[in-house]
């Protein structure tokens, strides 16, 4: 009998601990989960800015950003980034309907609704480009189509910087040129 209760007793103590380690891994798995997938901020009408050596180098308008820390991103909505010179004067503007912001990259994916406008009155339109602060390029593999000075190239894939002084149409490239005079051949 003293056999049996102590048997009974150790098998109870046994499945207590093994339910007690169960709850802990799955606390532990659930915390992970939501640190993961839930956001860690999610701020109204939000601005960010982006400096190099000390000097501001870009602002990001929004209407709504939701940011996760652990993966350095964040989810904008309704999009206005300036990009600015060394005085600190407005050169390029980007908007758009949605973006991915990854701070640390300097780096911005944006969508939907994408106009690029420069000082000079250069216009970029796509539905989708990457922009990045530190090396100053806008690059995209969608359909784009670029505006300048009364002309007008479209094609697929571009490479260009932030100032679409220099840029490069990657594939299926048309256009109509105003003044076939002034084009520079390369």
């Amino acid at each position: 009998m003293k056999k049996q209760i102590l048997y009974i007793i150790t098998v109870l103590s046994l499945s207590l601990i093994s339910c007690s380690d169960r709850n802990n891994t799955s606390e532990k798995l659930t915390s992970e989960f939501d640190s993961i997938k839930l956001p860690d901020s999610e701020l109204r009408v939000a601005q960010i800015k982006f400096y190099k050596k000390g000097e501001m180098t870009s602002e990001i308008l929004a209407e709504k950003i939701i940011k996760f820390d652990a993966q350095d991103s964040m989810l904008a909505f309704v999009l206005d980034i300036r990009i600015l010179d060394s005085l600190g004067n407005s050169t390029t503007t980007i908007t758009g309907d949605s973006g991915i912001i990854k701070e640390v990259q300097g780096a911005v994916q944006i969508y939907g609704n994408v106009v690029v406008i420069t000082d000079d009155s250069s216009k970029l339109e796509t539905e989708y480009l990457r922009w990045n602060s530190y090396t100053n390029r806008i690059k995209s593999d969608a359909f784009v189509r670029i505006t300048k000075q009364g002309d007008v190239i479209t094609g697929w894939g571009l490479d260009a910087d932030n100032r679409l002084n220099s840029f490069k149409i990657l594939n299926q490239v048309s256009g109509e040129v105003v003044d076939p005079e002034k084009l520079e051949i390369k």
